[in-house]
């Protein structure tokens, strides 16, 4: 039938199937590191060819075990996904998918339509090299024998061994203090525990891809469950968290009573530059929100930088309401939701959270571990079915219904990419991307909406002597987000072009005389900084950041590094419960 076939090679017609799956497996992985980096800093280096080559051979070996077809197709298909998944995620977030993540898939119901900007037509070169693979399986193939599967086993092995000993002389040469240590051998052996530092943490697995390829990534996310599950129930505070966590905690006194209402306004995506930026008229692109700070006599930090992790906006309402950082791994708000967290609105007698989105963040639960009393949000399922206008109405609503002094807590939703929700049509250039043109009219829009509900606050009753405070939960552009944003960005001689954005705080409260303005903060600072203009200084938890109308005192920050550590840990261990 295939008369092709007497002439082909003895080694392909036993082996085709499985030689075609694991060249494409490694033409793959290197598309994959094209598509997360730019070409030019792609190593070609000798270690990448061997790491790539072992994961590549071990992970087709199924296909030796059966003469059937259908292998060939299950394990291209599956890392089809697990590779555009991955490049998906990090050019959202910078983050590879981790095993904490996967949990929180029924978190994105609703929300498909985010990943849009992402999505390239680069992505369609793994499913077409599965067609080609299709295309090219006409020769037959036999199922190996169990000592040429073990001999593939063991090349895999040694191919490893080799890529991490010729990764260990480049080191060597350049002069770098690196010892041939056994994690390094791909893909048999795990690495080392991980660095509990946040920022390094969240380095690890591109550190792990980037030496033993996306291929055998996996491992490192069982390995991940492993380490967590043994952390699980073995948590204890080292002296120096002990030390600092004493300095932390004020002696405990009667709080006093709140000054009038806190309002608390979070803006979904809502990056600092962006109330300096014009439109193609010369007119401000968010004039609302800047017409109030040069009006009135507020605190006004121009940059603040934000400090969440996994979670995103679930993140950034924890770090204002509690003055914790996220957990190390995973997202507290989901995994830790229940927990007793020190917060902010405790302190009044009616509170209320006002959130766009059902339940998004597992916000049911959190919002009453935050110290809430009630949570306001649609029954529908569609969960864009508010915008912006209809989140303030609510919030105006809640402060009328409910008796003074309170508490009330909203997120904007406007602002979420894909940034088609109730966008503003202002004039934008024709050179400014489609999806940067979005956001910048979106923005306009959520400062349109906020300022409504600022002017109605200066004349309501209800407001008098009320604190307001208006903040991002998290920045949106990254300097790798796409290369014509980047580039665009860089042009523009924007922040987020040099991965540099922040968020904007502005707090207006009776204690503020005149205006303050402040060139940087951290999310961090947001708490006690709230805590000092609601009149509960002697609160028993101070938070891990500082007051930012204080000066900054270096004995008063603390070591970040223990902190995020310390934070992790109060998490888990839920050691607030305790107090």
């Amino acid at each position: 039938m295939y008369p092709l076939r007497k002439n082909t090679p003895l080694f392909i017609r036993k082996w085709g199937n499985w030689l075609l799956v694991v060249v494409l497996l490694m033409v793959k992985s290197y598309l994959f590191d094209i598509a997360v980096t730019r070409p030019a800093s792609v190593s070609w280096v000798l270690y990448d060819w061997l790491a790539n080559a072992a994961a590549a051979l071990i992970v087709a070996l199924p296909v030796m075990l059966t003469r059937r077809k259908y292998p060939v197709f299950v394990i291209l298909g599956v890392t089809d996904v697990w590779l555009t998944a991955n490049i998906i995620y990090y050019r959202s977030y910078r983050l590879f998918i981790t095993w904490h993540l996967l949990k929180l898939t029924s978190n994105m119901d609703g929300f498909w339509n985010s990943i849009v900007p992402y999505l390239s037509v680069s992505l369609l070169v793994f499913p077409a090299l599965t067609v080609l693979a299709a295309v090219c399986l006409l020769w037959e193939s036999r199922r190996a024998r169990w000592y040429e599967v073990c001999a593939v086993l063991v090349a895999g092995v040694l191919l490893s061994i080799g890529g991490s000993y010729s990764r260990w002389e480049r080191k060597r040469e350049q002069g770098c203090q690196a010892p041939f240590t056994g994690e390094w051998v791909n893909p048999c052996i795990l690495p080392q525990d991980l660095s509990a530092h946040i920022s390094e943490n969240e380095q690890q697995p591109r550190i792990y891809i980037r030496e033993h390829s996306v291929l055998s990534y996996p491992l490192y996310l069982l390995n991940d469950w492993v380490r967590e599950q043994r952390k699980r129930g073995a948590l204890e505070l080292s002296a120096e968290e002990q030390e600092e966590l004493q300095r932390l905690i004020n002696p405990v006194a009667p709080a006093n009573p709140p000054e009038g209402n806190l309002l608390i306004i979070l803006g979904e995506s809502f990056e600092s530059w962006l109330l300096d930026v014009n439109d193609a008229e010369g007119k401000p692109v968010c004039p609302e929100i800047k017409h109030y700070i040069e009006t009135h006599p507020v605190l006004y930090v121009k940059d603040v930088t934000t400090q969440i992790g996994y979670g995103m906006s679930g993140d950034g309402q924890q770090i204002v309401n509690t003055g914790l950082y996220p957990t190390l791994e995973g997202v507290a708000c989901v995994d830790y939701g229940d927990n007793v967290y020190p917060n902010l609105a405790h302190f009044y007698p009616h509170s209320a959270v006002v959130n766009p989105c059902r339940n998004v963040w597992n916000q049911t639960v959190v919002s009453y571990s935050y110290g809430y009393k009630q949570l306001v949000e649609p029954q529908s399922d569609d969960r864009f079915a508010w915008n912006d206008s209809i989140v303030i109405d609510k919030v105006m609503e809640t402060f009328n219904r409910l008796p003074s002094p309170a508490c009330v807590q909203t997120i904007t939703i406007s602002g979420h990419i894909p940034f088609d929700s109730s966008p503003d049509d202002i004039p934008i250039a024709d050179t400014v991307p489609a999806l940067f043109r979005h956001y910048l009219q979106t923005a306009h829009y959520t400062d349109r909406q906020v300022g409504r509900l600022l002017n109605w606050a200066d004349t309501a009753l209800v407001m008098q002597n009320s604190t307001i405070v208006f903040t991002g939960d998290h920045r949106i552009f990254h300097a790798w987000l796409s290369d014509d944003i980047r580039d665009y960005g860089m042009r523009a001689n924007l922040p987020f072009g040099t991965n540099q954005a922040g968020c904007p705080l502005i707090i207006a409260s009776p204690r503020m005389d005149s205006l303050r303005v402040a060139d940087h903060g951290e999310q961090i600072d947001v708490f006690p900084t709230i805590l000092g203009f609601i009149g509960q200084k002697s609160y028993f938890w101070k938070g891990f950041g500082r007051d930012l109308t204080e000066p900054e005192n270096a004995d008063e920050t603390g070591n970040s590094s223990v902190h995020r550590t310390l934070s992790d840990k109060l998490i888990r261990m839920n050691w607030f419960k305790q107090q």
